[in-house]
């Protein structure tokens, strides 16, 4: 199950030195239902902000930003987020961080313990289901950050620099990995990172933000075959196209139409 997600001409701003400074201004992206896109573009240039608007952590100032046709009015189920850091409850087991959120909703043990194992099983945790997070590795406390999300059957995922943080091989496994699950669920993905390989090797378009305030400065559509690795020579080639959007809009400067001063607007 997924769904589309859609912001239109949203602007949001942020207090400071008692005015208000735009982290965005003017976004429009629409991502369709079951598209897996990821988003770069330079630190600040409010990538976390967007995903903050989808998942309903906070409201536009201006625009819109809308799951499945309604209006985001604040956090739901049908909207997970995965973060850099794995966010697992450390008194925890991983099977009861995998079922915190079943359990929440009201699912009742039994069906809640067959969605946890399945899910374990997936993300190759099946054996660590009685151990606690800091006796995993990294990868594998994404892992079970990542199972704990998709045992939701959210309609969208959004992850925000989830791999950054890990090894080489292990942030290459988790990439093909995700590839897989994305494909088996058809959810939808919006994946932010700093990262354009990674954008490139994991998304079906990679969207290029200007510097902050953020705006949508061009996008990049990825039709190479799946699963991609960030080593790959077409994944390295299309990553230049994406390069190429990012420096053109830093040798031009590009700021947002509203922008006044040194970012610091009325809105």
């Amino acid at each position: 199950m997924s769904a589309p997600v859609v912001l239109s001409d949203v602007a949001q701003a942020f207090s400071g030195r008692g005015e208000k400074r735009l982290a965005i201004d003017g976004v429009s992206i629409t991502v369709d239902a079951g598209e897996f896109v990821a988003i770069v573009g330079p630190s600040g240039c409010g990538k976390s902000t967007i995903l903050d608007l989808i998942a309903g952590h906070t409201r536009p100032k201006r625009g819109s930003v809308t799951v499945g046709g309604v209006t985001v009015a604040g956090p739901g189920p049908d909207r997970m987020l995965v973060f850099q850091e794995h966010a697992l409850f450390p008194w925890l087991s991983v099977a009861d961080n995998v079922g915190f959120g079943l359990k929440a909703t009201g699912v009742d043990a039994a069906e809640r313990d067959e969605v946890v194992q399945t899910w374990l099983a997936k993300v190759g945790l099946a054996d660590a289901a009685s151990l606690h997070p800091h006796e995993l590795s990294g990868g594998m406390r994404q892992r079970a950050a990542l199972a704990r999300a998709f045992a939701m059957r959210p309609e969208v995922l959004l992850m925000d620099e989830p791999f950054s943080a890990l090894d080489a091989p292990s942030r290459d496994r988790l990439h093909v990995e995700l590839q897989e699950l994305w494909s088996e669920t058809g959810t939808t993905i919006v994946f932010v990172t700093h990262n354009v390989r990674e954008a490139v090797a994991l998304g079906d378009r990679v969207i290029v933000l200007s510097s902050g305030p953020g705006t949508v400065v061009g996008e990049v559509k990825v039709k190479l075959a799946r699963p991609r690795v960030v080593e790959s020579a077409r994944v390295v080639a299309t990553a230049q196209q994406v390069r190429g959007l990012l420096d053109e809009a830093d040798q031009m400067g590009i700021r947002t139409p509203r922008e006044q001063g040194d970012g610091y607007v009325s809105i």
